[in-house]
């Protein structure tokens, strides 16, 4: 049918990109063993220059790179990095705003720093947020206030100051203690001698501190590779949902 060709060619010019992308950094991998982003490379600019030249002559779609996958790839790449708009200001996405329809002019010119000044803010906001997160654990929550808490990307807003995202992560670690109260209440039901609340709350909050800092220090062992895959997975992720660029590691782990 119509439908399986359409699902077969998609699939096909993503194995294609994958394999063909993947064997040329594959040669120069050893380049990137300290894991660490650093200013785009020349190896960079020609994996992108096969990406995009792949996309505009492979692609079913045969759509070139314009405005519109810009715009698209633009909002896909900041979802990727804070689906939940806890990390970046407004103010930082109005900064990235003017690129918005300006990537595919980059990208024709082999031009990836884009990713780079939004990762390098990101890096900064999670380190803002760790220690929020840290100051936070030290005090006390009402768990009786009746609130709502919005939890649905869509209907979010980019906190505009430090006082709005303050007041969002008061809640959202209010809520993930609960959640940690709650599954130790049901491994209570299950037989498990119940601990003294306040060595149960001490351990609910360096847990949910571990999360947060190992998080953050995930983050800063991104390397290039990482981020190249995330940010031209973005953009292919335009044209459209099944298309994606590996990286070496990735595409060992998918072979």
């Amino acid at each position: 049918s119509d439908s399986q060709l359409f699902n077969a060619r998609v699939r096909w010019v993503s194995l294609a990109l994958m394999l063909a992308i993947g064997a040329l950094v594959g040669l120069s991998v050893w380049q990137y063993c300290c894991a660490e982003v650093t200013p785009p490379t020349a190896l960079e600019r020609r994996v992108t220059h096969m990406v995009t030249t792949l996309m505009e002559k492979q692609h079913l779609s045969r759509q070139v790179l314009n405005d519109e996958i810009s715009q698209r790839g633009f909002k896909l790449f900041l979802e990727g990095l804070d689906p939940l708009k806890t990390y970046f200001y407004q103010s930082d996405i109005d900064e990235f705003k003017p690129f918005e329809k300006q990537l595919d002019d980059m990208l024709q010119q082999n031009n990836t720093s884009f990713a780079n000044l939004v990762f390098q803010r990101f890096l900064q906001r999670a380190n803002e947020r760790v220690a929020l997160v840290d100051e936070l654990l030290t005090q006390n929550f009402d768990f009786t206030k009746d609130e709502d808490m919005v939890t649905e990307p869509d209907l979010l807003q980019y906190p505009r100051d430090a006082a709005e995202a303050r007041e969002r992560w008061r809640q959202r670690i209010e809520y993930d203690l609960l959640v940690l109260k709650a599954d130790k209440s049901d491994k209570d039901k299950e037989g498990q001698p119940p601990k003294d609340p306040a060595e149960e709350d001490k351990e609910a909050r360096e847990k949910l501190a571990k999360r947060y800092h190992n998080f953050a220090r995930r983050m800063k062992q991104f390397d290039n590779n990482e981020l190249l895959e995330m940010y031209l997975s973005s953009i292919t992720s335009g044209y459209d949902p099944h298309t994606s660029y590996m990286s070496p590691n990735t595409l060992d782990n998918f072979r």
